[in-house]
């Protein structure tokens, strides 16, 4: 099924509710705060960023898919903890289930949840940016699995976006077995992946307008051209699929639930793929600590690990065909 719409309008409002991002989210704050986003967290669900598809009975703004993934694109571009993803899919979680206390609680930044994965070939689970979290979420082909923190130990004082292992309880606390809440969760990481992908590409573009080689950009040169023609068609392409596949779960097409799957795909490739071609563009100093572009790369090798991987995220891909 084809669909058609304006979505200017909708365009329009996420800009104006995510533009403070601009300014309260540099990348460069990652490089001079080792705990990331922790002094940022109250800010952050104070704009009301945490609960943009949330009913209004759970304290959300009552927004769409659409909406929460086109303001997951921008706050991709400017790196926002992976905590972002997690509180909002354990507040929807927590709102199918009627603990909209609970929900309201993420919401307003009150708690916080991680994002976590299976640790492949071994025991036990890995989680991100975990060090004040009061939760642990975990996407899965079935749904959510969400652990709360008297029951999994969580080191404190992790640097940003390294992963640690935990050792966690037998089983969950909550566990939610919703094919719309994996689509969900399955479309705001690849929206966070898109705004990778969007971010690394620009950079990447801009620094080879500047920087000069035997007396002129090194954008001039045809294998750059080439680097960022690339980049700019992998961007586009997850950027368009990640809204289509959103907007075709709001309108409830036949083809929606193998959308999000697809669009989740691309979007790993394509952030993967920019965000190493930027570091290359940036040359010797895109591998060095003192340059943003390796944060782009080691954000989308996280949340990859979180989607299950792309091996997995393609198994699901044919199970929905």
């Amino acid at each position: 099924m084809t669909i058609f719409r304006d979505l200017t309008d909708s365009r329009e409002l996420v800009d104006s509710f995510t533009r403070p991002a601009s300014t309260l989210l540099p990348v460069s704050r990652l490089r001079d705060d080792p705990q990331g986003d922790d002094g940022l967290w109250a800010s952050v669900a104070e704009l009301g960023w945490l609960g943009i598809g949330l009913p209004e009975e759970a304290g959300g703004v009552n927004l769409t898919l659409l909406e929460e993934v086109l303001a997951a694109q921008t706050f991709g571009r400017h790196l926002l903890s992976t905590n972002f993803l997690a509180s909002v899919l354990a507040a929807h979680a927590f709102a199918r289930l009627g603990c909209n206390d609970l929900a309201t609680g993420l919401i307003s930044g009150v708690r916080r949840a991680a994002l976590g994965w299976r640790v492949t070939g071994g025991p036990g689970l890995a989680a991100v940016d975990a060090g004040s979290c009061d939760y642990l979420v975990l996407l899965s082909p079935a749904g959510l699995d969400i652990y709360e923190r008297p029951a999994i130990v969580i080191h404190d004082h992790v640097h940003w976006g390294w992963p640690v292992a935990l050792a966690a309880a037998a089983a969950p606390a909550w566990s939610v077995s919703d094919p719309d809440l994996v689509a969900r969760g399955q479309l705001l990481i690849a929206a966070m992946l898109a705004g990778i992908a969007s971010e690394a590409c620009d950079r990447g573009v801009e620094y080879a307008k500047v920087r000069e080689q035997f007396g002129q950009p090194i954008g001039a040169f045809q294998a750059v051209k080439h680097h960022c023609a690339n980049m700019a068609i992998a961007a586009h392409a997850a950027r368009e699929l990640v809204t289509f596949a959103a907007l075709s779960v709001v309108e409830g097409t036949p083809d929606a639930p193998s959308l999000a799957p697809a669009a989740l795909n691309l979007a790993i490739r394509a952030a993967g793929g920019n965000a190493g071609i930027n570091i290359q563009v940036h040359g010797g100093m895109g591998f060095s600590d003192e340059c943003d572009a390796h944060l782009f790369l080691k954000a989308a090798r996280l949340l990859d690990a979180a989607a299950g991987g792309i091996d997995g995220v393609r198994r699901g891909m044919l199970r929905k065909a």
